[in-house]
């Protein structure tokens, strides 16, 4: 039998104490207003949840070989939810979980891969969608989220001010253990002499998809590098790898832009400025702001980028960031 859920629990385990956190504020909503978690856990998983009479939650339940963090069972639907705080699932972990999915009676089955995803590329699930897909006939359901999205779900109107305070605990919690995205909060520096022209005509940076050089960490603002200096700086709208005309691939999206929309105006770009170079790594970037942010160090930047952790700067804007990083130094950032 499961853990019951509680306040004081003993675990030592990081994950094992976000998923009894995440478990009973899910239980303290559907406690105070089923049809509210009904929409919440909808929200989540864009499935139709129907009836919430009945809800049980459950804790490292073994499950025959499987022993997934948390259990959600109703009557008329399961979900099973693996926590990790960072973004390294097992296939053979997730398949003994799916194995244990499809014994439940319920109607509607539902799988959620919970982390703190950093990249919005999930290709890494691709082996689970596909056994789903074929073993199971589709009839369980697949779901990676990251504790940024259930944060948002749990924002919503429907949800009562009241659990507001419990909330923001939450988040506390989340924020302390690095479990939501860093970023929001990261500025991507790249050296981008004899290339400013695309840079400032098209509002695109672009290099090679391939080699560990150009491989590049998610980041909120680009900064344009040329002689010791930041010149630019802007914020990503995507960064998007187009290997051929026919084949492009979105690495992540950092606004609510509609991917189609975002892959025809990568493409659009490679065709001006790099035709028949594939495959090309496009950040599109959105308004340019001028900078003056100087590397007071001897030398030039040592590799072809380097990233600021700007998280504790005040900012509202992109234009207030490109103001105050002009009046610092690099000195003044652990980089």
């Amino acid at each position: 039998m499961g853990k019951p859920l509680t306040f004081f629990s003993n675990y030592n385990s990081t994950e094992n104490r976000t998923t009894n956190y995440t478990l009973l504020l899910l239980k303290l909503i559907y406690e105070d207003n089923p049809t509210n978690f009904g929409y919440l856990l909808s929200t989540l998983t864009n499935e139709e949840m129907g009836s919430m009479v009945g809800v049980k939650f459950f804790q490292q339940e073994r499950k025959n070989r499987s022993i997934p963090d948390g259990i959600i069972i109703q009557k008329s639907f399961s979900i099973f939810i693996e926590t990790k705080n960072f973004d390294w699932f097992y296939d053979a972990q997730i398949e003994n979980h799916l194995q244990a999915l499809n014994d439940e009676s319920s109607i509607v089955k539902i799988f959620i891969a919970l982390s703190n995803f950093e990249s919005t590329d999930f290709s890494k699930f691709n082996k689970i969608e596909e056994i789903i897909a074929t073993k199971y006939k589709n009839q369980l359901s697949f779901k990676a989220l990251s504790f940024e999205d259930f944060i948002i779900a749990l924002e919503s109107d429907f949800i009562p001010s009241k659990f507001k305070e419990q909330i923001s605990e939450y988040r506390d919690y989340l924020n302390e253990n690095n479990l939501l995205p860093t970023w929001k909060k990261k500025l991507d520096v790249i050296n981008c002499a004899g290339i400013p022209k695309e840079i400032l005509d098209g509002n695109v940076y672009l290099c090679p998809a391939v080699g560990s050089s150009y491989s590049h960490q998610r980041c909120k603002y680009f900064g344009m590098y040329i002689d010791k200096t930041v010149k630019i700086i802007s914020e990503i709208r995507a960064v998007i790898d187009v290997n051929e005309p026919d084949s492009i691939n979105t690495k992540w999206i950092n606004n609510s832009e509609n991917q189609k929309d975002l892959e025809k105006i990568a493409l659009d770009k490679v065709n001006i400025f790099r035709p028949q170079e594939f495959p090309v790594r496009v950040f599109l970037l959105d308004k340019l702001f001028e900078c003056n942010f100087i590397k007071d160090s001897l030398g030039g930047i040592q590799y072809s980028k380097t990233y600021f952790d700007i998280s504790k700067l005040v900012f509202e804007d992109t234009s207030e960031l490109a103001d105050i990083l002009t009046s610092k130094k690099w000195s003044d950032f652990n980089h």
